[in-house]
């Protein structure tokens, strides 16, 4: 049960990362974006562009550190008793993955754009499965 809790945990931690480093390299929005504002990149000014990366790459850098944490968290809990990360293991996975989810949302209601909701709740999903899976093999663990 802990491997595959893990191995749930590496998926959520590798999305999260490589969502990240995604939008840390873009050098203009994304389609949905597009679409959310009504507006091609080239129409923005260059203010607009400049803190539209901005927003895109604080989301980004926050994205890849939260996916890097859980990774690292797993790598530790898989050699290592993973009892130090019981609490905030679930916590950074859900937790990050229920905001990005939030800000998702957001812009799924607030906008006619189409930004990838179902990845957020997938994420909110997973992560959520693997949670009840750690805990559920350290209370097998702690019964014998």
């Amino acid at each position: 049960m802990l491997r595959f809790s893990m191995l749930l945990f590496a998926i959520v931690g590798l999305s999260l990362f490589l969502t990240g480093c995604v939008y840390l390299s873009v050098d203009q929005f994304m389609p949905y974006h597009a679409e959310a504002l009504q507006a091609d990149w080239s129409d923005l000014d260059s203010n607009s562009q400049g803190l539209i990366l901005g927003l895109l790459r604080g989301l980004g850098s926050g994205a890849a550190m939260a996916g890097f944490a859980v990774l690292y968290m797993v790598g530790t809990s898989l050699v290592k008793n993973p009892r130090p990360y019981l609490v905030l293991l679930p916590s950074i996975a859900i937790g990050y993955s229920a905001l990005l989810c939030f800000a998702t949302y957001t812009v799924y209601v607030k906008t006619p754009g189409n930004p990838p909701l179902l990845l957020g709740i997938a994420l909110i999903a997973v992560s959520s499965a693997a949670s009840i899976g750690l805990v559920l093999s350290q209370r097998d663990r702690d019964a014998v």
